[in-house]
């Protein structure tokens, strides 16, 4: 049974529907979001999905071995900048937006503005604030930070 919603408090905004924009023309989110998103979609999922929309396909983490791999990372910054200076919007995906494709975002902030993961995270989050950090789910967490 459905519990009864009490009166919304009115400082609370409502979620917006969407990927979010991480900087200009440049979004993170998850499957759904990929599904409707007109430009270039890169999918950092372990596997491609049955059914994944166009996309370029870049796994970033393994989770046998509960690792993130910086030279992938790093194909998957260089291939959302070059997708970027075309012009063209760029969307980093994985299946909800809150682990894989935020670490994809942080990383591309890291590497293209050349500030600290945190902080790239912190820009993230305050755009998508569902995120969890890479060092709430990957073993080598803080390597990435000296990476």
């Amino acid at each position: 049974m459905p519990t009864p919603r009490g009166p919304r408090d009115p400082k609370t905004k409502p979620t917006a529907e969407g990927p979010s924009e991480f900087a200009p023309g440049m979004f993170v989110g998850g499957w759904k979001e990929a599904l409707r998103f007109e430009g270039s979609r890169f999918c950092v999922l372990d596997e491609a999905p049955e059914g994944l929309p166009p996309a370029t396909h870049v796994p970033i983490y393994n989770e046998r071995r509960d690792r993130v791999d910086p030279r992938s990372l790093d194909r998957l910054a260089a291939a959302m900048q070059e997708a970027h200076v075309s012009g063209q919007p760029v969307l980093v995906f994985c299946g909800h937006g809150v682990r894989r494709s935020p670490l994809g975002a942080a990383w591309y902030l890291h590497r293209t503005e050349g500030i600290p993961l945190g902080e790239a995270y912190d820009r993230i989050a305050a755009v998508r604030p569902q995120i969890e950090r890479a060092n709430a789910w990957i073993g080598n967490a803080e390597e990435l930070e000296d990476a």
